[in-house]
């Protein structure tokens, strides 16, 4: 027999993996970080004397895999980051929104695991996305021209900046959750975007964890590795909270 837990688990992994606002965000993501990478690096590579090739060749700021890593992951940062947070804040609001949250009290799993599974799918859909974007960028990148040498090394650093965008969104869930819709964590979304670009334009990414993996990942970076921990630690922060207004949630607020 099934446990509770386990059922929950495949219960949250299917709807997520068989929801239409999964699949269209997964497939805007990776067109706009393949368009804007391979396209911009195309542009300011091989029609530099264009408007579009000279605004292009201002953002590859290195020669090689080091400046088209550097525009994948910017692009990166600002495509996942969004959409893997109006993901998150869909796969917890539309239990509120929708009225199914009800029906989540019958269920012979605690709440609390209920959100854990939530969590769960979503980091591992983020993860996912990740990898495949950073396959199709890589790949892009080799189509262009670049060497082999340093391919697989510009792969992992695409990958880990949109795991780690992607996994520090989970406090969207959180305040999905405590904002009892989607909308409230769409909102947080969009406010941890613009938030994150403005302080990183003036010079305050480092103390915003949002922005730290970008500027890792930028040619000739002084970012300490260990930096790296921050939007980590935004994520486990998001995933406890979620678990904790969840396991606090009663019937007649809910």
């Amino acid at each position: 027999m099934t446990s509770p837990r386990r059922a929950a688990y495949a219960l949250e992994a299917r709807k997520l993996s068989r929801a239409l606002v999964s699949r269209v965000a997964a497939v805007g993501t990776l067109v706009l970080v393949l368009v804007t990478t391979a396209g911009g690096y195309a542009a300011a590579r091989y029609s530099a004397e264009t408007d579009m090739g000279r605004q292009a060749a201002a953002l590859v700021t290195a020669p090689g895999w080091a400046g088209y890593t550097a525009l994948a992951t910017t692009s990166v940062g600002i495509t996942s980051l969004l959409a893997v947070g109006i993901v998150m804040a869909w796969s917890v609001g539309r239990e509120f929104t929708d009225g199914t949250v009800v029906g989540l009290f019958a269920l012979p799993a605690p709440r609390s695991t209920i959100a854990d599974a939530k969590v769960c799918a979503a980091a591992i859909w983020a993860t996912l996305l990740a990898a495949a974007e950073s396959i199709l960028v890589t790949a892009a990148g080799l189509a262009l021209g670049l060497p082999w040498d340093g391919a697989v090394r510009s792969g992992l650093a695409i990958f880990l900046v949109a795991a780690l965008l992607g996994l520090s969104a989970l406090p969207v869930m959180w305040i999905a959750t405590v904002g009892h819709g989607y909308l409230a964590g769409i909102a947080a979304t969009l406010a941890l975007v613009v938030v994150t670009n403005i302080a990183a334009g003036f010079g305050l990414g480092l103390v915003i964890p949002w922005a730290i993996p970008v500027l890792w990942a930028a040619p000739d970076s002084a970012v300490h590795p260990a930096l790296l921990l921050a939007p980590f630690a935004a994520a486990v922060a998001g995933a406890l909270l979620t678990r904790r207004a969840w396991a606090r949630l009663e019937l007649g607020n809910a």
